[in-house]
């Protein structure tokens, strides 16, 4: 073979060897670039995750309880339905009543069971 002949094919082969290293190195750069892209997005998250947490606990911690007390409204309410005042009850239905108001013992019927005969 001529020398030319060899040169030819070391410089195709030189050719194909840089055609393959370059190859190489930009695809583990394409790579560390998407790993670089990757960790940049992840701290984007975390960092909006921590300070929605610290807004979230700080109106947390703004929130305080209200006592409200409202027994006027309850009064008023009382004294201005007076819906049950015509309710009236038998002489005996109003002593069971009360009984049953002050926690003494109702004794429904006298204590004393129906007989077992009909139905």
């Amino acid at each position: 073979m001529s020398p030319l002949a060899w040169v030819a094919a070391g410089g195709v082969a030189a050719s194909l060897l840089a055609f393959g290293g370059g190859v190489s190195v930009g695809m583990g750069m394409g790579e560390d670039r998407e790993f670089a892209k990757r960790a940049r997005e992840d701290s984007i998250v975390d960092k909006t995750r921590e300070a929605g947490q610290q807004a979230a606990a700080a109106v947390i911690a703004a929130n305080r309880p209200r006592n409200v007390t409202i027994r006027q409204e309850t009064e008023r309410e009382i004294q201005t339905r007076t819906v049950y005042a015509d309710c009236r009850h038998s002489p005996e239905q109003l002593q069971r009543i009360n009984d049953a108001l002050i926690g003494r013992p109702v004794g429904i019927g006298g204590g004393q069971l129906p007989g077992g005969g009909t139905p």
